[in-house]
């Protein structure tokens, strides 16, 4: 029997829309809406209801065309059929909505940010042999299946180039059927290379691999070439030529391998300007989850600042940067281990910047502390939220949020919190 077609009531945070049907909500790829249309309806492997567009009888007025040529098979950039202006606003209500469904009320809304594309500055290509054929690109959505990427318009232009580079050198890497993870991040001038899966004849790097190597070093501008066989190993560095440093404010680190860093720069900008405008002129400062030292190195232009983290090479990065008059290391586990109410005492402002998973841990140990300004950044709303209520609950008011979008054509979105509480030193 046919599908009869259904109208799409509303688009999820994840981007999909959603048809409420009589058996419950049915999440449809790129439905937008206001879409009238026909779909194949299916359970995914979690077993949720999904169902994917056959034919589009009436557009939604928020849908346009795609930006990029690879849209229809990428498993990037999910929502490029919004309009701009409708997309942005959907982005401000992911946030609004999760703090809303935690009953968090925010006084304030600060403009929000969003940046444009072209300038992200890591990216993981895959590339897999099949039967003689190499494809090197991004996974298609919900699919184990790779899609040949050639241009990508979020990524900054070296992305691609560094891609270009390394195709003529793929036959000699690859082992046949098996996906090698190739990621590259851009630092300055600079580029960090890892591998990660099977590499060469014998699934690991060995002296004719680093010999196939070695002739794009220098048109690529690799400064370190890495390698690990799974994501849960540890990455071993077959190559450095020159160090990968960053400047956070006055402080100078030498990045580990594969160092986490914000996506673009103007983000990273637009981060710290949030943190830093919401903070005191100057104090005792703490930066929680502070990774290789991203806001705790501003954060020395307005006092002394404790940084926290668990990442043992981020920890030693730190210790090792230069610039580092004013700050203190210490590595932590703060999600075994929290800062404890007397501990956070000490402090004028916190920040808090935890992984997807949040830290409701730490955010119990907050609530009951005297700190008088908290600011949490985070890129997950849901987590945000529930932290942001255990604040709350504990007397903390949440003063401002601010949307800074650095994830263009997705439903990922940061969050900048300002959070105060109105008691004083003593009291």
């Amino acid at each position: 029997m046919a599908q009869p077609p259904i109208n799409v009531d509303s688009l999820g945070p994840k981007g999909d829309g959603i048809y409420r049907s009589a058996r419950g909500s049915i999440y449809i790829d790129r439905g937008l809406p206001g879409d009238r249309l026909k779909a194949r309806f299916f359970r995914d492997a979690m077993g949720v209801s999904r169902g994917e567009i056959q034919t589009i009888l009436t557009a939604s007025p928020h849908r346009q065309g795609p930006q990029c040529e690879h849209y229809d098979h990428c498993g990037g950039c999910t929502v490029q059929h919004l309009t701009p202006l409708y997309y942005q606003d959907w982005k401000s209500g992911i946030i609004l909505n999760a703090l809303h469904r935690f009953g968090v009320p925010v006084q304030k809304i600060l403009p929000p940010v969003f940046l444009g594309g072209g300038t992200r500055r890591r990216a993981t290509f895959t590339a897999v042999e099949t039967r003689g054929k190499i494809t090197m690109g991004y996974y298609r959505r919900r699919s184990r299946a790779i899609a040949n990427i050639e241009n990508c318009p979020i990524a900054d232009p070296r992305l691609l180039e560094l891609r270009a580079t390394m195709l003529p050198i793929l036959p000699s890497l690859l082992v046949p059927e098996k996906p090698l993870d190739i990621f590259f991040q851009i630092v300055g001038q600079g580029v960090d290379l890892m591998f990660t899966g099977p590499i060469g004849r014998r699934g690991q790097p060995d002296p004719d691999v680093l010999e196939a190597i070695a002739p794009i070093v220098p048109e690529a501008g690799i400064s370190r070439i890495g390698w690990r066989a799974t994501p849960r190993h540890p990455i071993r560095t077959l190559l450095e030529f020159s160090p990968l440093q960053i400047n956070f404010g006055p402080l100078r680190v030498t990045l580990p391998p594969a160092a986490f860093l914000q996506p673009t720069p103007d983000g990273e900008a637009a981060l710290v300007n949030a943190i830093m405008e919401g903070l005191p002129g100057a104090g005792d400062f703490a930066d929680l989850f502070s990774g290789c030292g991203t806001f705790a190195g501003h954060l020395l232009n307005r006092g002394r600042v404790d940084a926290y983290e668990l990442d043992p090479l981020a920890v030693r990065a730190m210790k090792k940067a230069t610039g580092g008059q004013g700050l203190a290391v210490h590595e932590r586990d703060l999600f075994q281990e929290p800062l404890r109410r007397e501990e956070l005492n000490r402090y004028d402002a916190v920040i808090f910047d935890p992984p997807r998973a949040g830290c409701p841990e730490q955010a119990e140990a907050m609530s009951s502390s005297r700190v008088q300004e908290v600011i949490g950044v985070s890129c997950n709303p849901a987590t945000f939220s529930r932290d942001a209520r255990i604040l709350c609950d504990g007397g903390y008011r949440l003063e401002s949020i601010q949307v800074i979008d650095q994830f263009l054509w997705s439903h990922h979105v940061e969050i900048v919190g300002r959070f105060s509480k109105s008691n004083r030193r003593g009291s």
